[in-house]
């Protein structure tokens, strides 16, 4: 006789979604990296270029990248979780990078969607 199988349980209401807000963390990173270059400040920036410092940028893009893997890694299946950190890694930076090669206001949009992505993950 075979053993009784585990039931699968339902993601309770108050889980939060750690791959919505890796998303949101990659977006928010490569617009912080995108916003350190001098080339890219102005354009997205705009006014607030002189106000925030390239090096504070630079840092805040790389912790943003570790929070994201955190997040992802914060899954059960965590080889599953890398690759799909990777991916969302290629996808944040095409979106960014297709944004500054058409319009930066396509960037900032992604940058905001990244927020918005971040908040509707722990509200998940």
């Amino acid at each position: 006789m075979a053993p009784p199988r585990a039931r699968a349980r339902a993601p309770s209401p108050r889980q939060v979604a750690p791959g919505m807000i890796a998303a949101g963390l990659t977006m928010l990173a490569f617009f912080a990296l995108a916003a350190a270059m001098p080339r890219h400040a102005p354009s997205l920036l705009g006014a607030w270029t002189a106000r925030i410092s390239a090096p504070a940028l630079r840092a805040l893009g790389w912790v943003l990248l570790v929070a994201a893997l955190m997040a992802t890694l914060w899954a059960t299946d965590w080889p599953l979780a890398l690759v799909t950190w990777f991916g969302m890694l290629t996808a944040s930076a095409a979106c960014m990078l297709l944004g500054l090669s058409y319009d930066a206001r396509i960037a900032r949009a992604a940058a905001v969607l990244g927020a918005i992505g971040i908040v509707a993950g722990m509200l998940d």
